[in-house]
């Protein structure tokens, strides 16, 4: 059970330091704006399976019309399947 909690506590500290990476790159590049609305959903406590997925559905319609860049894509990806658990493969 312990190692549960310990690959969680890892997943945590990696989302933070992507989190923190991001926004230095936003700052360095002058963007303040956040394309996904990412950080109004990291505030919320929790949010269900169900939201997530609608979420993800969004990001790839936002995708597939061009409204975002493969980066911007893969890094909403990667923080939605890890809000639920999912593995991410690359």
């Amino acid at each position: 059970m312990g190692r549960g909690s310990e690959s969680f506590q890892k997943r945590q500290r990696e989302k933070n330091k992507r989190e923190r990476a991001a926004a230095k790159q936003a700052r360095r590049h002058g963007k303040l704006d956040d394309p996904l609305g990412l950080e109004e959903a990291s505030v919320e406590s929790e949010r269900s399976d169900a939201e997530l997925y609608e979420d993800f559905r969004l990001l790839n319609e936002k995708y597939q019309a061009g409204g975002i860049d493969d980066e911007t894509f893969e890094r909403g990806r990667e923080e939605i399947f890890e809000k639920l658990g999912l593995e991410v493969h690359s």
